[in-house]
């Protein structure tokens, strides 16, 4: 983003001044030389620079006063209660977008989760019932042959095939619980994340409220958390200037140092201030690099639309 030196309409204002000074120490040191021809070159001086200054006010757009903010301030902290572990930023820290930047004691919620991690890898019930279940068929196709054979009571057959098929359940039901130990690892993952504090965007860190072994609740935010990439300008104008401002427009926003930027018009109020005459403008100010500040006053200059 480039930034330029902007010219400052001041500097008429402070030749006047220096030229009144000037003057005064003049009549001051010289009273004896008082006429009304020595006062004319400071007259003469000060009427032109007025001139000037005027033509120059009159040519330009209407300069308002504004607001550079935050685009978005969060208050942020954990989905669950506990004792605060650890804080993993500080003040003025940049973080990126779900970076982790508090966490709450989980020794619980880890064994939860390491616990239901065993039961997903294990595939030990599931091959237990099917060597069960393949071992029980074998029987029921011998059987089955003897009692063709005559050789062993129809009754013994049946509960053969019976036990087969109770078998094969058994191994159904095994590899079910494993799909029930999935879900119970992704609620395990889920409640260990609720004792953890992630940035909900790329920001800055504006102040951490607490501190590791304090007792956190829901009530109590952790970290202030700030997005200041793309700014936003904050402005009022007069009900007479509707017509002349639209969504997308460039402005030029002076800023407390000084230097002149440009941000585009994002927002204009339906409903006007009755109390004062004026809608409300927000224009969105790129700042990548983090360079222009949040909070400071500026002067916006805003040119009609096309």
């Amino acid at each position: 983003m480039s930034i330029r030196r902007a010219p400052t309409c001041r500097t008429v204002e402070i030749l006047v001044l220096w030229l009144a000074v000037y003057h005064d120490r003049r009549v001051s040191g010289n009273q004896h030389r008082t006429s009304p021809m020595n006062f004319a070159p400071v007259r003469l001086l000060g009427l032109c620079a007025a001139l000037i200054y005027s033509a120059g006010a009159a040519g330009a757009q209407p300069v308002t006063e504004c607001l550079v903010q935050a685009n978005e301030i969060a208050r942020i902290g954990a989905a669950a209660r506990g004792v605060l572990a650890q804080v993993l930023v500080e003040r003025a820290d940049r973080v990126a977008h779900d970076q982790v930047l508090a966490e709450l004691e989980a020794s619980e919620e880890e064994a939860q989760l390491d616990l239901a991690r065993l039961r997903v890898g294990s595939d030990i019930a599931v091959r237990l019932a099917r060597a069960k279940a393949e071992t029980a068929e074998l029987n029921a196709r011998r059987l089955t042959t003897l009692v063709k054979r005559n050789l062993v009571p129809k009754s013994e057959q049946e509960a053969a095939i019976l036990a087969a098929q109770s078998a094969r359940l058994e191994e159904e039901e095994a590899i079910y619980q494993i799909e029930v130990a999935k879900v119970q690892l992704a609620a395990a993952l889920a409640a260990r994340e609720r004792k953890r504090v992630r940035a909900p965007f790329k920001g800055v860190v504006t102040d951490t409220l607490m501190s590791a072994g304090e007792l956190y609740n829901e009530q109590a935010p952790i970290i202030v958390l700030a997005r200041i990439d793309p700014l936003h300008v904050e402005a009022y104008l007069p009900a007479a200037r509707r017509a002349d401002v639209a969504v997308g427009q460039t402005g030029e926003v002076t800023l407390e140092t000084g230097n002149t930027v440009a941000a585009t018009l994002a927002v204009i109020d339906p409903v006007l201030d009755a109390a004062t005459g004026t809608f409300g403008v927000r224009l969105e100010l790129p700042n990548p690099e983090g360079a222009i500040l949040a909070g400071q006053s500026c002067t916006l200059r805003l040119a009609g639309s096309d």
